[in-house]
Order: structure tokens, then C-alpha cells, then sequence
């Protein structure tokens, strides 16, 4: 096959390539309109699988049928030369994976960031599709991290070949492996339920900046800005038995409500201890009231001169 990049693929005119991603080709394109897309391009051997090719064109019309803020959106899917694309939406961010190679979320960020994957992974579920290869390379945000899209979904990756809930192939990443379900390793069937497993594997590693597969404490233990409570919610998610799991992504996401709620609660009952009458707290606040008034007549000073 040649390896020469197309002019054209469907309705999409391609500008250039801009890299390869799990044995897909990447190509920034245009649709009619003039609307920047991106194009993947995937392997033939996915079409030559006919359960593969299936479930390729199933879920892909899934997911284009409805957008959601939280998945990256399809917008059109076929064939070129024999050789399967998806067109999506163009995105400016980068893999979250990039981001926790730098630095550890705030847990102001963590949570943000988990509820819009469980926003998008409800979207998914409620339209049949699992997303089967959950990681933080497959989650794309923009540089604040107020934009957080889920990609690269495994019915659009080399992997599906032969694929029926359970990994059967060595082409997933190494690091992949580490967010998977146990049940994706073996011969049981998976469902939703995989996702949820994935998706407290990637929350777990945001909350302590550590990537699953190392030794790893309880969230709370690590990070001192946690409840207890979040350990139990990470726990969940992590159980091997997917019926102690969260029953859905909805539910995850309600009991991250909670949880974020409770944290609310416990700064803002700090912060009053602070402030209470003849307690340390009034003494720490008057003195930090003094800094800021040197500071502020330092500040005065200094412009008069």
C-alpha cells in the first residue's frame, strides 16, 4: 500500500499530516465548508475484520448521531481505499497525559477534570458504547483544563481486531495496561462498568501525581487537602469485581458531587475556627491583618518616594 498522503478522503480535503497515533494516520483536513477537521485514517486490517468493522461503523454512528462537550465530536466516518477514517472535530488541547508528566493537579482540578470524563463516559454509555481504553493519553484538555474531551475510543484503534470486551492483542501501549480492568485481561465479558475502573485509576493518579502499576497509598494518606471519604469513592471505582463498582457514570458522578460538597463543608469549618473568638485562629488572623498593613504602608512609602 502506498504510503502517500491523500488529496482527498470523502467529503474531506487534506491539508498535511501531523503524526501517527496507534497505527492510524493523523491529517489535518477541511470539510466543504471550509471547517477545520481532523481525519483518522485507520488501518485496513481493521475493515478485513468483520466483527471489528461492525463494531467500527456501529459506535462511530453512535457517537455522531449526538454530540457532548466531553467527547471529542464525530462528525462523519467511511472508507478510503479500502482503509477506514473517522472525521473529528478539531481541538486545540493536548493529552492529559502531558500535563501530569509536569506537574500534579490542584484537587480543585482533579475533581473538575473527573466529572467531565464522567460526563463524557455517561454520553457514551447512554448510547451503547464502551470506551475500552481509558488513560490519560486519551483524554485531551485545553491549557486551563477547562475543556476536557474523550478520544480515541477502541473501536477506532488497531486493538478492536478480534476484540469482544477483552483485550486480545499486544498492540495497547504498556502504560495502557495499567488502567485496564481486570476483566478486559481476561475471558469474562466487559461492560460499562471497565470504564469505571479506568476512569478511578485516572482519578487516583491525579489526586497523587502517581501512575497506577507503582506502590501506591491511599489518596488521603498522599494528599492532605483529601476527606477519607475519597478514598472509598477511588476504592470503589478500583474494585475487581465489577458489581462493587459504581452501577453507572451518572452515579460516579453523584457521589464526586457529594464528595466535593463534604470538602466544602470541612474549609469552610476551618476557616471558621480560625476566626473564633478568643481561639489561636484570632490571634493567626490579626497577625496576618498586621503583615498586610506593614505591607500596605511599605507599598505607600515606597510610591511617595
Amino acid at each position: 500500500m502506498s504510503t502517500e498522503i491523500p488529496g482527498q478522503i470523502g467529503p474531506y480535503r487534506v491539508q498535511e499530516q501531523t503524526g501517527r497515533e496507534s497505527g492510524a494516520t493523523l491529517l489535518r483536513a477541511v470539510d466543504p465548508s471550509g471547517r477545520p477537521v481532523t481525519v483518522r485514517l485507520l488501518p485496513a486490517r481493521l475493515a478485513e475484520d468483520a466483527a471489528a468493522f461492525q463494531r467500527f461503523r456501529t459506535d462511530a454512528a453512535a457517537l455522531a448521531k449526538e454530540g457532548q462537550a466531553n467527547v471529542l465530536r464525530i462528525l462523519g466516518s467511511g472508507q478510503h481505499e479500502g482503509r477506514p477514517y473517522l472525521a473529528l472535530e478539531s481541538f486545540a488541547g493536548r493529552p492529559l497525559a502531558e500535563v501530569l508528566r509536569t506537574r500534579r493537579l490542584t484537587t480543585a482540578e482533579a475533581f473538575a477534570v473527573m466529572k467531565a470524563v464522567c460526563r463524557g463516559l455517561a454520553h457514551a454509555h447512554e448510547h451503547g458504547v464502551l470506551h475500552g481504553h481509558l488513560w490519560p493519553q486519551a483524554v485531551r484538555v485545553s491549557a486551563d483544563l477547562s475543556e476536557v474531551k474523550l478520544t480515541d475510543f477502541a473501536f477506532s484503534r488497531l486493538d478492536a481486531l478480534g476484540m469482544t470486551g477483552t483485550v486480545s492483542t499486544g498492540a495497547l501501549s504498556l502504560g495502557a495496561f495499567h488502567y485496564l480492568a481486570p476483566e478486559m485481561m481476561s475471558d469474562r465479558p466487559a461492560d460499562h462498568r471497565a470504564d469505571l475502573y479506568s476512569a478511578g485509576a485516572l482519578f487516583q493518579e491525579m489526586l497523587t501525581g502517581r501512575p497506577p502499576g507503582e506502590r501506591v497509598g491511599l489518596p488521603s494518606q498522599i494528599n492532605s487537602t483529601l476527606l477519607p471519604e475519597t478514598d472509598v469513592v477511588v476504592l470503589k471505582c478500583l474494585a475487581r469485581n465489577p458489581l462493587e463498582r459504581y452501577a453507572t457514570a451518572v452515579d460516579l458522578l453523584a457521589a464526586l458531587d457529594r464528595l466535593e460538597e463534604a470538602m466544602k463543608v470541612r474549609l469552610l469549618s476551618e476557616i471558621r475556627g480560625i476566626t473564633r473568638p478568643g481561639g489561636r485562629g484570632k490571634a493567626l488572623l490579626w497577625g496576618a491583618a498586621a503583615l498586610l498593613a506593614a505591607a500596605l504602608a511599605i507599598a505607600g512609602f515606597l510610591l511617595l518616594r
